[in-house]
């Protein structure tokens, strides 16, 4: 018997002592960077960091657990992650003067390797994803992604809209395949979950860039705060980081409220929220404000759904926390600044004029926006649209495409809702049925301020397309009493 076995404790003890090294390491780094930090490094710094050794504990054990159970479509699932990463900003005339430089190659090669395993399993018979492609309402995102393919012959940019169309087609496949293969509610869990790592890794990588790169890292001068948090590698601005912290706030709430091992989610839900607040991104926030009473009562809660709306009636009417909160909100800006949604309406103004201009067809999936409207208005910083999914979604495809893209919207909140209030209450299908509400409560403010439905990766919308389709077709087609899929809901 060795020392280890003998003394259990003694290992656990040794990587708390180790991490808390390098936590102080990191500290003290943190301390020469930043003299002004130091007192509330020194007030919080112990206590988080037990608690950050605690979770990571904890958590080593729930990741074991769910790499043992990843598939092949969980593979590609991450690889399809990897090529959203960006790691160099480009302006509408760099990519014109260079569309293919190293990382475009990079993307084009994942997204390439992925069509070529669904392409391969289909010819073997292994995993029909085309019969499931042109189902429910993932089969009317595949008739707007075909609209989008089709559009290359009359797109401003041709090949940008073949690209863009065939990539969003290869993910779209993708979530199909995986709608195909599972066979229980625990299944889509470990989608869940695993998305859950891959995004808090990325947000885990904006707080390391501080300590590499403070000073892109953190942007000074900005709002209340006085900085604002954004990501250095892979690059991310600060709404993506804001996204980030609300999505993993709302997963942690919702574990909170479901899971009855629940401290690891409220160290989760801390950092995230600390994530969200000093990115000072206003979208998220206000995603996140909507999506925390609706899935209170969607979970049936309804004594805390009543008493969180009556508390922010309260402390929004009575208290002077509304200035405070509009002051940060506000983010330093004036009010023209702000009135404009920080400039986008006047990129909204060209593009529905020229909307309206060409209704039926648009100017090509994925270009009006970038190379009709951007271009027009001699580019607006570093937009790689203009910021608003139905208005993008217009210019591209025309009304053809956005009849089918509003369709399948409406019908995925429609199966989501209808699941969360079919299904048992505490059953695993009911709390990822809730957690699907609050990431598609998010999903839609984003939407009226950012692409993420249909510009890639949309792996975030597409996990709850996923799900909610997959809970459809066993409505239909397998009654929740039979012994298959009581199974799966019973399982937590």
């Amino acid at each position: 018997m060795n020392w280890a076995s003998k003394y259990p404790e003694i290992k656990p003890a040794i990587i708390v002592a180790g991490a808390s090294v390098l936590i102080g390491f990191f500290a003290l780094e943190i301390s020469n960077r930043f003299d002004y930090y130091m007192v509330l490094i020194c007030v919080l710094g112990v206590p988080t960091g037990f608690l950050v050794l605690r979770s990571i504990f904890i958590s080593s054990f729930r990741l074991k657990e769910l790499f043992v159970r990843l598939k092949w479509c969980h593979y590609l699932w991450f690889l399809v992650f990897m090529s959203g990463l960006v790691f160099r900003i480009r302006d509408t005339d760099t990519v014109q003067q260079n569309p293919l430089d190293l990382w475009a190659l990079y993307r084009i090669g994942v997204m390439g390797f992925i069509g070529y395993v669904l392409l391969m399993r289909l010819a073997m018979h292994k995993t029909d994803w085309l019969s499931s492609l042109f189902r429910g309402s993932v089969g009317l995102f595949a008739g707007f992604a075909l609209v989008a393919l089709l559009s290359t012959a009359w797109s401003v940019y041709p090949m940008w809209t073949l690209y863009k169309s065939l990539e969003y087609i290869i993910s779209l496949s993708l979530i199909a395949a995986i709608i195909f293969s599972a066979k229980s509610i625990p299944d889509f869990k470990v989608l869940f979950d695993l998305t859950w790592v891959l995004l808090g890794l990325l947000a885990a990588s904006a707080w390391i860039g501080i300590l590499i790169w403070p000073d892109i890292a953190m942007r000074r001068d900005v709002g209340v705060l006085g900085s604002q948090l954004s990501g250095v590698i892979p690059a991310m601005e600060t709404n993506q980081v804001g996204e980030l912290g609300a999505i993993l706030c709302i997963v942690a709430f919702n574990r909170i409220l479901f899971m009855k091992d629940k401290r690891l989610y409220f160290v989760i839900f801390l950092a995230a929220m600390a994530t969200l607040i000093i990115a000072q991104s206003r979208t998220p926030i206000a995603g996140f404000l909507v999506a925390v009473p609706l899935m209170l009562f969607a979970s049936r809660r309804i004594g805390p759904f009543a008493f969180t709306i009556m508390l922010m009636f309260l402390v929004l009417n009575f208290t002077g926390i509304t200035d405070t909160f509009w002051e940060y909100f506000q983010r330093g800006q004036d009010r023209e600044h702000f009135s404009s949604f920080s400039g986008r309406t006047y990129g909204w103004a060209l593009g529905w004029e020229l909307f309206k201009a060409n209704p039926l067809v648009g100017y090509g999936a994925y270009a009006g926006g970038r190379f009709v409207v951007l271009t027009e208005l001699g580019g607006v910083g570093d937009w790689s649209s203009i910021l608003n999914t139905w208005l993008e979604i217009l210019l591209g495809v025309g009304l053809i495409g956005a009849i089918f893209t509003v369709a399948a919207f409406l019908r995925t909140w429609k199966n989501l809702l209808e699941a969360t209030f079919s299904s048992r209450n505490g059953t695993l299908l009911h709390c990822l049925a809730v957690e699907g509400v609050g990431i598609l409560a998010l999903i839609s403010v984003r939407s009226m301020f950012t692409t993420n439905i249909f510009w890639h990766p949309p792996l975030l919308f597409f996990l709850v397309l996923g799900y909610t389709e997959f809970l459809y077709r066993h409505y239909k087609c397998v009654n929740f009493r039979k012994p298959f899929l009581r199974k799966s809901l019973m399982t937590n």
